[in-house]
């Protein structure tokens, strides 16, 4: 199996002729193929499960035990006076069997709280669901733009080769002649192999890029297309975080989180009163085990009331715990908002200074290119010497590669930017795409096993419960860095 591995990575260093792949293409069969996207998905399926059954404390609970029996005994009485003695054996099967119904009228709000609480958990999922198509498609993106930048590093260091090359077999065929010395043509030898090193390092990040690929996309690199605009870049910064603060999905994770948290409390403090419910038990029991046919039918209906008096400090313990639990997920909320306002300014920082650069890079290689081109001129009429054009061949080369990496982390950047405004999704990157409803799960269950009395005694559950309001969020939240360079929206 590593061996056919290792062959696939190796076979995808070359593209397939005729076939191109867009971005979109990659990220769409990653969206639909990527086990960890289904798992995710499977995931938020299992917390709509979790949302029934919170509910269906509503709902009547129907049991149902039997049993049978077999019963044998023997009496045995010695003689007296005028009787013999005796051994009788007696024998018979019985059955008894019971029907149970618990219909909850009232919890003191704990059911609706942890129905709330349920809730809140769906939609947290549906967050991490979100923020797990958001990393994937980062993780697309970095790969789709690795293999692009690696390639087109290995095509800039093939070039540069070849010039080398035949700038060794002119400066050998020179020194064999006399015309240059044993320097130059050592010189000339010494850059063409420092090339060759750089491609065979080139080649070997290539195939790491193509394996990343293959992981994360499902399939082989093709001919790979340039990269196409990215949907959804702010005009400006403070666009930027306004954005990130309403749809980053980490944050809205961590603030659902906490209402779940929240709801907790009210579930620990509906402990403290009373519930009410209906019972009605039917049990058919035999009246003596040895009489054939002869049993008992009963029904008893009976209104329960239950009113805890003392529990040895269990209740107010429990109330707590869920106190401190909420106040850290309140905690986790603030600090979730702040390295949602840390990405966005490092992901802008980083992109107005790579595209600044980028800039200047283009026009550093066409100055680099034209000093090429005149030195080449110049070292054939004896203007130059052969290391000065070996050194601006070796500096052609490296401009274009610097160039490539920093166009390459451009493009990650404004992923990174788009990622932490919350985005970075298939829906938004492109449009009319299939996309999953993350909401079908759960509506596939909301009504399933629902009683048409529910909305009645979720009504007269919530008479007189408490709830606990939302705290207010500490430290800073709101605060930004200031003086944030302005970088070009568009790509």
């Amino acid at each position: 199996m590593r061996a056919w591995a290792l062959l696939g990575v190796m076979a995808a260093a070359a593209p397939a002729p005729g076939v191109a792949a867009t971005l979109f293409d990659s990220i769409q069969l990653a969206y639909q193929t990527s086990p960890v996207l289904r798992a995710q998905r499977a995931e938020l399926s299992a917390l709509g499960e979790g949302y029934t059954q919170a509910r269906a404390g509503y709902g009547p609970q129907v049991s149902v035990s039997a049993q049978g029996a077999y019963d044998a005994s023997r009496v045995q009485s010695g003689p007296f006076l005028f009787s013999n003695a005796t051994d009788t054996t007696f024998e018979a099967l019985t059955g008894s069997a019971d029907l149970s119904l618990v219909q909850p009228l009232y919890t003191g709000g704990g059911t609706g709280a942890q129905i709330r609480g349920a809730g809140a958990t769906v939609l947290a999922g549906r967050q991490m669901l979100r923020a797990t198509e958001s990393r994937l498609i980062q993780n697309v993106i970095q790969a789709y733009v690795d293999v692009r930048r690696d390639r087109e590093t290995v095509s800039i260091l093939k070039g540069e080769i070849a010039n080398l090359r035949r700038e060794f077999d002119e400066t050998k065929a020179k020194g064999q002649l006399g015309q240059l010395t044993k320097t130059d043509v050592a010189q000339s030898e010494a850059r063409l192999l420092s090339a060759e090193a750089q491609l065979n390092l080139a080649e070997g990040r290539l195939n790491a890029s193509n394996a990343e690929y293959l992981n994360v996309v499902g399939e082989n690199p093709a001919d790979l297309e340039p990269e196409p605009s990215l949907l959804g870049a702010p005009a400006n910064v403070d666009q930027a975080f306004e954005s990130g603060e309403h749809n980053n999905p980490q944050l809205l994770d961590s603030i659902e989180t906490e209402r779940s948290a929240r709801e907790k409390v009210n579930q620990a403090k509906a402990a403290y009163g009373p519930t009410v419910s209906f019972k009605i038990d039917a049990s058919v029991a035999p009246i003596e085990p040895y009489l054939r046919g002869e049993y008992a039918r009963g029904v008893t209906g009976a209104l329960v009331v239950n009113q805890p008096l003392f529990t040895s400090g269990l209740n107010s313990s429990r109330v707590r715990e869920a106190e401190d639990r909420d106040n850290e997920a309140l905690l986790n909320v603030e600090n979730a908002r702040r390295q949602v306002v840390q990405l966005v300014a490092q992901s802008w920082s980083v992109l107005a200074s790579l595209q600044g650069a980028i800039t200047v890079q283009a026009r550093q290689v066409e100055a680099e290119q034209i000093a090429v081109e005149g030195n080449g001129v110049e070292e054939k009429v004896g203007l130059r010497a052969t290391i000065d054009l070996l050194n601006a061949e070796q500096e052609l080369a490296s401009s274009r590669i610097n160039l490539a990496q920093s166009r390459h982390d451009e493009y990650v950047a404004r992923a990174a930017l788009l990622s932490a405004m919350g985005v970075l999704e298939v829906r938004f990157l492109i449009p009319g795409a299939q996309i999953a409803d993350p909401s079908s799960s759960l509506r596939r269950v909301e009504k399933s096993d629902a009683t048409p009395w529910q909305g009645a005694v979720a009504a007269i559950d919530s008479i007189g419960s408490a709830k606990t309001p939302p705290p207010s969020a500490p430290g800073a939240g709101g605060a930004r860095p200031a003086d944030l360079p302005p970088p070009n929206p568009t790509p």
